[in-house]
């Protein structure tokens, strides 16, 4: 989600608290300061990690995430979310793990619209049951993001390995259904589309398939680094087109969207810089241990702030990033 996005949000559910807590955060990014006068606007809340799939790029996939698998209880979702949830816009619910892997995961969702924030999770739908799909729409979930990086079986396993291109299908349509019983306008269906080497010449065809099965919004994503976190060549995945590769293989600037933006909070309760910190290397504090805003700007955090505006490239997780979230959206189609 951008930042006009969330400005949107923010007026949409505007609280004196967030309006605030908005500008205050936009200042801080624009003026670099190391010791941020807001606080994040987007929760990344790590609902498990460990997934069904082996995605090749993947940490958890290839088996690599040396942190011990665990889910998010309700209980310890529900002691972050009073911390951060009258300030944040937007929660995140995944990003090392399968979150529909997750017990809890629909009452953590119910409980976080209670603080009238936009929820969104990102599946890859091998377990998106009727069931599932009943309990996803009665959550109030506001988007659904699903995994798709193929217009074929054939093509999407070579990528989502033992994943199953016709329970994707199946899955969405199952969603719709519950939306259309239920008469919900929500969760948003977004299909999201990694473009690969091997399936570049697809983009045609996903786009076909999209509209006829009646998502809302068909993302393209680009390949994302993770360095010495996967022992895959990435080199063999990356598209031969130029235009479907990401700015941040060539050029990296002294600059983060996240640092100031978000935070990231992974399943045992350890803050993070971001997604990209899969292995715990970089943590600032644990907020089942401390409060969240003394984390927030303590002198780890405040120095990897300045230690980014100064040498990015000198931070293993940084150095293949563009720290500019609008660069890792090449298409976005609305039906």
């Amino acid at each position: 989600m951008d930042f006009k996005t969330k400005q949107e949000i923010i007026f949409k559910y505007g609280t004196f608290r967030r309006i605030k807590n908005f500008f205050l955060t936009k200042i801080s990014k624009r003026l670099k300061l190391s010791k941020n006068l807001g606080n994040p606007l987007t929760l990344m809340l790590e609902p498990n990690n460990f997934c069904n799939l082996k995605c090749p790029l993947c940490p958890t996939g290839q088996g690599l995430i040396k942190r011990k698998k665990q889910s998010l209880s309700f209980e310890k979702a529900k002691k972050i979310l009073d911390q951060l949830g009258k300030e944040i816009v937007h929660l995140r619910l995944w990003n090392w793990g399968e979150p529909l892997l997750v017990k809890d995961l629909f009452k953590i969702i119910k409980y976080a619209k209670k603080y009238k924030i936009f929820v969104n999770t990102s599946t890859n739908a091998y377990f998106l049951t009727k069931q599932n799909a009943k309990k996803i729409v009665e959550s109030g979930l506001d988007e659904l993001i699903i995994s798709l990086d193929g217009a074929s079986e054939k093509t999407y396993k070579k990528y989502r390995k033992k994943g199953s291109f016709k329970k994707v299908l199946e899955a969405i349509k199952e969603i719709k259904k519950q939306k259309e019983i239920q008469r919900k306008k929500y969760p948003k269906i977004k299909l999201q589309f990694i473009i690969m080497k091997h399936n570049e010449d697809e983009i045609d065809k996903i786009i076909k398939i999209a509209k006829e099965i009646g998502v809302d919004t068909l993302f393209f994503k680009s390949i994302g680094v993770m360095d010495t976190d996967v022992k895959e060549d990435v080199k063999k995945y990356l598209p031969t087109k130029k235009e479907f590769i990401r700015e941040s293989f060539d050029k990296i600037e002294n600059k983060c969207d996240y640092l100031w933006e978000e935070i990231t909070i992974n399943v045992d309760g350890s803050v993070v810089p971001c997604c990209r910190d899969s292995n715990n290397k970089y943590v600032f504090g644990n907020i089942f241990k401390e409060n969240f805003k003394v984390i927030w700007n303590n002198k780890k955090f405040q120095d990897f702030r300045k230690r980014l505006l100064k040498d990015k490239k000198s931070i293993p997780i940084c150095k293949f990033c563009s720290g500019n979230k609008k660069e890792l959206k090449i298409r976005e189609i609305n039906f």
